[in-house]
C-alpha cells in the first residue's frame, strides 16, 4: 500500500517594503511605560499577494518601547518612542520596520494658575503624557523577506536490516 501525502500550503512570501496597517490594541503612556516594554498591535487591513490572502485582518504584531521620558514638573510633557519589531503568521515571524513617537503637550499656562493658587507648589505641575492611545492606526513595513520553508527531507529506509559483524577479535 503506497501512503500519499499532500504537501503543506505554502504561505506567500512578503515582499521587502510590504506596507502593513496596524492599530493599537491597549493604550500606553509615557507615565507607566518602561523601556523595552513589549505591546500587542492587530493588523488592521488584509495584505493580498497574487490574489491570495498573505495576512488576514485580526493577525498579530509586535512593538516595543524604544524611548520614554516621564512628564515633569513646571508643565514639562513626556515623550514615548516605540518601534515594531515583527508580525507573528502561522509560517513564522516576518521581521517589521518603523515606528511612532509622540510627545505630551506642556502645561504652561497650568503652571501659572497653579502658582497663583497654591504658591511655590504650583511648580510641581507636571504636562501631559505622551500616549500610544487604543484604536490609533499606523503603518509599518516588512523589513527583510523570510526565507522560505524548508521542504520536507526524505529519509532512504533501507530494504534488508542490517547486521551485526559476528567475528570480534580477542
Amino acid at each position: 500500500m503506497i501512503a500519499t501525502t499532500t504537501p503543506p500550503v505554502a504561505t506567500p512570501l512578503l515582499p521587502a517594503g510590504t506596507p502593513v496597517r496596524l492599530m493599537v490594541l491597549k493604550e500606553i503612556n509615557s507615565r507607566t511605560a518602561r523601556l523595552g516594554d513589549r505591546f500587542k498591535l492587530r493588523v488592521d487591513e488584509p495584505i493580498y499577494i497574487d490574489g491570495a490572502s498573505a495576512v488576514p485582518v485580526g493577525s498579530t504584531a509586535w512593538g516595543e518601547i524604544a524611548s520614554v521620558e516621564k512628564n515633569g514638573a513646571v508643565g514639562k510633557g513626556g515623550r514615548l518612542g516605540a518601534k515594531l519589531l515583527y508580525l507573528d503568521l502561522p509560517s513564522g515571524r516576518v521581521p517589521l520596520r518603523g515606528g511612532y513617537a509622540d510627545k505630551g503637550d506642556g502645561n504652561g499656562a497650568g503652571v501659572v494658575l497653579a502658582v497663583v493658587g497654591f504658591g511655590i507648589l504650583g511648580l510641581l505641575t507636571g504636562g501631559d503624557s505622551a500616549r500610544l492611545k487604543a484604536g490609533d492606526s499606523f503603518t509599518g513595513y516588512v523589513d527583510v523577506t523570510p526565507p522560505p520553508a524548508a521542504p520536507p527531507s526524505v529519509v532512504a529506509i533501507p530494504s534488508a536490516p542490517l547486521q551485526a559483524s559476528a567475528a570480534i577479535a580477542d
